[in-house]
């Protein structure tokens, strides 16, 4: 369901109940043909025991984005940790493509390092040289599981790695009989250390991450109605952007930071505005009877996405900062809404016919279905636009999901706890 169905339709939806998940992580999807990759468990040098866990880490990452397939360790025959004791023998036997290893030095008073190499087992050698990582907590393990990742990622795609990026969402939290709390929360891309940013009695929705992820605009509910706000995560501090009467809502940032696009009603019908962060100066940029609704910029800032139900449906639209124009951009099935762009332009994600989350090439149209369901929502490209983040159910419990691109690959961010929904990936900055 869209935040355009959700705000001008069915708003008393947000207010049903759901019961809280556990959270662990699982793959489900068409078999995975991706590079195989071996990824061995790190070794710690000073022989006292680190708990760690990150080729279970890399190995997750790497899974997620279908274009890898990691494999069991149960089927090692060794378990190398330099470059003397790689044996590629080894690895062919099991059908490795790439093998991963490295080592972890404590240091003591709290502080690691960690050493991975690379090696493309083919060819019998190491991908470039040894890499360490310094300086690191025991929490910053994890993030140097997500920076190899990254790393082997840009080494056999040529692409960079999603994986030292961010989520936002909303977690609804029943504190009493049907009353509830709502908390925006911020956690690592795969769902790990989350921790609330802000929360209301009322709900939160729509949250976007701006470009440097430094803050999150987003709608929250006044007496007045739903209003967008700015929350700075360093400082804490929140600004209200748009308090006008009737709905405010569908805050998305441009691609410089400067600019926040949203829709409100202040008029009448809701249109399209485009709030400027230096002047502050507030700019209607279309006029229309229908609802105009989820704006979403171009990466070169130069158009927006938005849904709009003038042709009687809600369908996707674009307009052109250049001489104002608007164009359709869907035209398959009957509803589609909810969109935007991944980092380059050249693909959509949005809700179709109500509850699909689809992709859409720009250049000839044509879809890729990633799920096939009926309530899932709030699709979010990955800032390599290699995976989509959005909302569904499982089990009659609420989930986010990261699917492949390609629509191959799923997988349920079960380090996510509770009911949750609205999720919103940020960039790499």
């Amino acid at each position: 369901m869209s935040n355009f169905i959700r705000i001008f339709a069915l708003l008393a939806a947000i207010l049903l109940g759901t019961a809280q998940a556990q959270v662990e992580i699982n793959v489900s999807g068409a078999k995975v043909r991706g590079i195989p990759i071996a990824v061995v468990p790190f070794k710690v040098l000073d022989g006292q025991a680190v708990d760690h866990q990150i080729h279970q880490i890399i190995a997750f990452d790497l899974d997620a984005t279908g274009k890898f397939e990691s494999i069991g360790t149960d089927k090692f025959l060794a378990f190398p940790s330099r470059p003397e004791e790689f044996r590629a023998k080894d690895w062919r036997f099991i059908d490795a493509e790439v093998m991963v290893m490295g080592e972890v030095w404590n240091l003591g008073s709290g502080k690691y390092e960690v050493q991975f190499r690379i090696f493309d087992v083919a060819r019998e050698q190491e991908v470039g040289s040894g890499k360490r990582i310094t300086g690191l907590s025991q929490r910053d393990l994890r993030t140097a599981g997500h920076v190899i990742a990254d790393a082997v990622y840009n080494t056999y795609t040529g692409r960079p790695g999603a994986f030292q990026s961010n989520i936002a969402y909303v977690q609804r939290q029943e504190i009493e009989y049907q009353r509830y709390r709502y908390k925006l929360m911020v956690a690592d891309w795969d769902g790990y250390g989350a921790r609330e940013v802000y929360g209301s009695w009322k709900p939160l929705l729509s949250p976007s991450w701006s470009p440097d992820r430094s803050k999150i605009a987003f709608v929250a509910f006044a007496n007045s109605g739903p209003i967008v706000r700015v929350i700075d995560l360093q400082s804490g501090d929140v600004d209200t952007i748009a308090s006008f009467k009737g709905v405010n809502a569908a805050p998305a940032w441009s691609p410089d930071g400067s600019k926040l696009a949203y829709s409100a009603s202040r008029h009448g019908s809701p249109d399209i505005f485009v709030y400027d962060t230096v002047t502050r100066q507030h700019q209607r940029i279309n006029t229309h009877y229908g609802i105009d609704t989820e704006p979403a910029w171009s990466p070169d800032g130069r158009s927006l996405l938005f849904t709009s139900n003038r042709a009687g449906k809600p369908q996707i639209y674009s307009y052109s900062f250049a001489d104002e124009s608007v164009a359709r951009m869907t035209f398959e099935g009957t509803e589609s809404a909810n969109a935007s762009y991944d980092f380059d332009g050249k693909n959509l994600t949005m809700v179709h016919e109500g509850g699909q989350i689809v992709v859409m090439n720009e250049e000839n149209s044509r879809l890729t279905w990633l799920t096939n369901a009926k309530y899932d929502e709030s699709p979010s490209f990955s800032p390599n636009g290699d995976m989509v983040l959005y909302k569904t159910e499982q089990g009659f419990e609420p989930a986010l999901v990261v699917a492949s691109a390609d629509g191959r690959i799923r997988t349920r961010l079960t380090n996510v706890k509770g009911d949750v929904r609205e999720p919103s990936w940020s960039s790499l900055r």
